[in-house]
């Protein structure tokens, strides 16, 4: 299987000679109605239970309570996948047509994303699935309630260590209206910035990113070489001129990379 990220000219350059994915701090997505969404759905679901919770312990009840006012503490960072390599709406996103789509194997991803502590987690859509996937996240709470508030702050460490999982969980519930993208997210969180934590400019100014390396873990395959680290083609945009596909080979050449490069197949011009 192959998952793909779609980006710029200068995002292709740095990808290929950092090889890594930058994942930008989710307060700083280009939607932040897309967080809302799913924090929302997670809410409601703390709600539903809430009765419950505060007869285990108001101790943690409150500390939920605390946590919801000051969800700041609490870090998360996201990369966007989709298996969708050659997709107009994508395209429209990233420099109207004049992007890049990079492939990756979804085996290598994954075992580089696990030796760093990132997950890689498809996106929910369906309405149904969205509150079955809170509702998992609060029923892990409630089961660690039970298990470990013997000591006094007992309670308060189990909430304090399961509201990571929470913002999990509502990075990769989305509307539905954007399900053709069949995202997969690349996330991080943590309860404090993470000790490699890095800064970019943007046009909006400066954003945190952590980067996620795909060169930590070398996959013994013989279909996969190792220089490519995991990448298996490039898409071009097709709004791009047929000249990039050189100017991608040189690219590529400078880093010790041998991969397929493709053409998108739409037929589509910016206006």
């Amino acid at each position: 299987m192959i998952l793909y990220h779609y980006t710029t000219a200068a995002g292709l350059h740095d990808i290929v000679a950092s090889r890594s994915l930058w994942t930008s701090h989710y307060r700083f997505l280009n939607d932040t109605s897309e967080f809302l969404h799913g924090w929302k759905i997670v809410l409601d679901a703390i709600d539903r239970r809430g009765a419950e919770i505060r007869d285990i312990s108001s101790l943690a009840w409150e500390t939920v309570a605390l946590f919801r006012q000051h969800s700041s503490e609490i870090h998360g960072f996201v990369g966007s996948l989709t298996s969708e390599g050659d997709l107009l709406s994508q395209w429209r996103g990233y420099n109207r047509g004049q992007g890049f789509s990079i492939g990756f194997s979804a085996d290598w991803l994954l075992q580089n994303a696990a030796a760093q502590d990132f997950d890689i987690t498809p996106v929910l859509y369906d309405s149904e699935q969205q509150r079955a996937a809170a509702d998992r996240a609060v029923t892990l709470l409630i089961g660690r309630l039970v298990e470990g508030t013997d000591e006094p702050e007992g309670a308060r460490a189990q909430v304090r260590t399961w509201w990571p999982h929470a913002l999990k969980t509502a990075l990769v519930l989305k509307n539905q209206h954007f399900q053709e993208e069949r995202e997969s997210r690349l996330i991080w969180v943590g309860v404090s910035w993470p000790g490699d934590l890095k800064t970019r400019v943007s046009p909006a100014g400066l954003v945190p990113y952590r980067a996620c390396l795909f060169d930590k873990v070398v996959i013994n395959n013989a279909a996969l070489h190792p220089n490519n680290c995991g990448i298996e083609e490039i898409i071009i945009g097709p709004a791009l001129g047929r000249q990039q596909t050189i100017a991608v080979e040189a690219l590529l050449t400078t880093h010790r990379m041998r991969l397929t490069i493709k053409r998108s197949e739409i037929p589509y011009i910016a206006d």
